[in-house]
């Protein structure tokens, strides 16, 4: 009779435990993956800097030619 209220206890811990881990598991997960998105918008690709790149040499190329017919 105790045994079987001390298996009880030890299994109903365990999943207890198993419950508050899995949990915890996919808590951080979900916050993970929110994370990645918010840095997903923030972080630029090689083709999104291309075009800017283009710009900026071009507005470099004027700067210098202006400064040269001056």
């Amino acid at each position: 009779m105790i045994s079987d209220k001390f298996h009880e206890m030890v299994i109903g811990s365990f999943v207890l435990v198993g419950g508050f881990i899995t949990k915890r598991i996919f808590n951080n997960h979900d916050t993970l993956s929110d994370r990645i998105t918010a840095l997903e918008k923030v972080v630029l690709t090689k083709e999104d800097i291309n075009g800017l790149e283009r710009d900026v040499s071009m507005i470099v190329t004027h700067l210098i030619t202006k400064g040269k017919s001056d």
